[in-house]
């Protein structure tokens, strides 16, 4: 009986308006580097592949703090990308784009589906992999308050996929794992990675790339069936 949701953010709830590539694009080629998509999206991948499996700096703080965290991934995104170097003009662009609110857009879906799963009585928690802003982010959006919890990596000094972030979640919700239904947009960790911490998952499918996976949605318009299908035991207290 599933009685508590938790959801990611970026990409469940938010989106980067204009898209990431857009920006890193506009900035990069204003310090003289040229490209296309393409080669970009290839780069961010590329750099990303690094962090997880490489481990080049500690995503969730330590001794560089996330600044550090995401300069050198910058750095590394604009060598794949032209083998150019990163100037601190770029970086300080970078970030000042992505700390305003105005840079992020919530899917149209997100306020309809959070407010009836309220209505159902579910306990919501965000289980997030992002930096110390989201809070902020979300509150500048009106979504903060809609969360009983808010699980964010920079903060938890954990993260998707390692289970512990999810367990986190359960306990200040007061459910079991097996309580609890994850939604994300990622394979690897949103629905295979709450599915191992003992919840249920559905994978926010919106471009329809995973028809594979049979617990999957392909808008957050078909969570509250899919959850009340399951439904509230007893309200959480």
């Amino acid at each position: 009986m599933i009685r508590a949701i938790t959801l990611d953010a970026g990409f469940t709830l938010l989106r980067p308006d204009p898209p990431v590539e857009e920006v890193y694009l506009r900035e990069f080629a204003l310090d003289g580097a040229r490209g296309d998509a393409a080669a970009l999206g290839s780069a961010l991948a590329k750099t990303w592949r690094e962090i997880r499996e490489k481990k080049l700096v500690d995503r969730y703080g330590g001794p560089t703090g996330e600044r550090g965290f995401w300069e050198m991934f910058v750095e590394r995104a604009r060598f794949h990308f032209d083998g150019g170097t990163l100037t601190a003009a770029c970086f300080d662009r970078l970030v000042g784009h992505f700390l305003r609110p105005e840079s992020w857009s919530v899917f149209d879906d997100v306020v309809p589906a959070l407010d009836a799963l309220e209505a159902s009585g579910f306990r919501l928690a965000i289980v997030s992999n992002w930096d110390s802003t989201l809070g902020s982010l979300l509150e500048a959006h009106g979504l903060a308050a809609r969360f009983s919890a808010l699980l964010i990596s920079a903060a938890e000094q954990s993260g998707k996929p390692h289970p512990e972030i999810f367990r986190r979640a359960c306990a200040r919700l007061g459910v079991d794992p097996a309580e609890a239904l994850h939604v994300g947009d990622s394979v690897e960790e949103d629905w295979e990675a709450a599915r191992g911490a003992g919840l249920s998952a559905l994978l926010l499918d919106r471009e329809d790339r995973h028809p594979e996976i049979p617990e999957r949605i392909r808008t957050l318009a078909e969570l509250p069936a899919r959850a009340a299908a399951a439904g509230v035991a007893a309200p959480v207290r």
